[in-house]
């Protein structure tokens, strides 16, 4: 009966070990989600791709754009629901140019929360467009932590064995 209940706590202990995860982020950016380019101008592209650790704050991002009608001028992460506009949360030092690769940055629990809730985009300004001319939602994938669900059945599995076993004595 000791080893049931000693199972029992480590499954109960192990499952609450971290709660950590990476979040991946992805999406495309076009003129036609620039609510600053109504007229959907110019053939421009691009995309972002990147990752966040929610445990360090730490976000890691790679931004390629292709085809604009003039010179990039500025770039930032907005506030805003997909079609909304929103002030920048998070401003992006220039120079400017593709692919623009940020890393190591640490994030403020208001942008976190803006970035986690799946309200941020990209917006790309250029010398023809100086309030945007391609924007991008950024989509938020969570991929939880390996070693807690690891873990978790580890420990599942022994309270089973455990409890299997005793029924057969």
């Amino acid at each position: 009966m000791k080893r049931f209940f000693f199972a029992l706590t480590m499954t109960v202990l192990l499952s609450g070990i971290s709660h950590a995860q990476t979040h991946l982020l992805s999406g495309p950016l076009d003129p036609m989600q620039a609510l600053t380019n109504p007229d959907n101008i110019g053939s421009g592209t691009g995309a972002i791709a990147g990752d966040y650790d929610d445990i360090t704050n730490t976000l890691n991002y790679s931004i390629s754009w292709s085809d604009l009608t003039s010179d990039v001028t500025n770039m930032h992460f907005h506030v805003g629901a997909p079609g909304v506009s929103g002030g920048v949360d998070l401003g992006i030092p220039g120079p400017w140019t593709s692919p623009y690769v940020g890393s190591g940055i640490v994030l403020s629990d208001d942008q976190e929360s803006n970035l986690l809730a799946g309200n941020w985009y990209v917006n790309i300004h250029t010398g023809d467009f100086g309030g945007g001319e391609i924007r991008g939602q950024v989509n938020v994938t969570a991929v939880p932590e390996p070693n807690t669900a690891v873990a978790t059945a580890f420990a599942s599995l022994a309270v089973f064995g455990i409890i299997r076993r005793r029924r057969r004595s």
